[in-house]
């Protein structure tokens, strides 16, 4: 994938460490870290580990282009098959924004350009997302750029959920994102 992507609106780029204090404003929000199932962070050293995983291959700030502010991130991240190999037909995505971002499509331009990204690179790769079901943002985003849901299934308790959550699973093709026709940012 390119290193750099640029939408409309948004810049997608790898991280710096120059992207630390930004960051901190979005893994610091608790309802940030629960609707994509991370743990808040609570220190600078937190974040700063949070950041190093970021600035790995794969994985884009978004910045706006008037101002080049970091406002979220976008991720493809390597899927395993049956056999606990790595499956080079298969990416997950994942992503996360600046909740004073929320409602304006920029995660929808983000993750559509992405994706084109993905299927020009090799029309044979499969996109899987998963969210927790409660996640009516992301659930619509989704099904919205023409995934399909595969499945739920609901989550025990454990240090990132309190109480039991239901995730609902999601794939796409290349076909079912070019039949879809709702990959237009706007």
């Amino acid at each position: 994938m390119d290193k750099k992507i640029k939408t409309p609106r948004l810049n997608l780029r790898p991280f710096v460490s120059g992207d630390l204090f930004k960051l901190q404003e979005i893994v610091e929000n608790k309802e940030i870290a629960d609707q994509a199932g991370f743990r808040v962070s609570s220190s600078s050293f937190e974040t700063d580990f949070f950041l190093q995983q970021l600035m790995r291959t794969n994985i884009w700030a978004i910045t706006l282009k008037q101002s080049a502010a970091v406002i979220g991130s976008i991720g493809l991240y390597s899927v395993s098959n049956g056999h606990q190999e790595r499956d080079f037909q298969k990416f997950e995505i994942g992503y996360m924004m600046n909740q004073d971002f929320w409602g304006q499509g920029y995660m929808k331009e983000a993750v559509s350009y992405l994706l084109q990204q993905v299927f020009q690179t090799n029309g044979d790769y499969v996109v899987l997302a998963s969210t927790y079901t409660e996640n009516k943002r992301s659930k619509l985003l989704l099904e919205h750029l023409g995934f399909k849901q595969t499945g739920q299934h609901t989550l025990p308790v454990s240090v990132l959920n309190p109480a039991p959550k239901q995730e609902t699973y999601y794939e796409l093709t290349e076909r079912r994102f070019k039949e879809g026709g709702n990959y237009a940012t706007h």
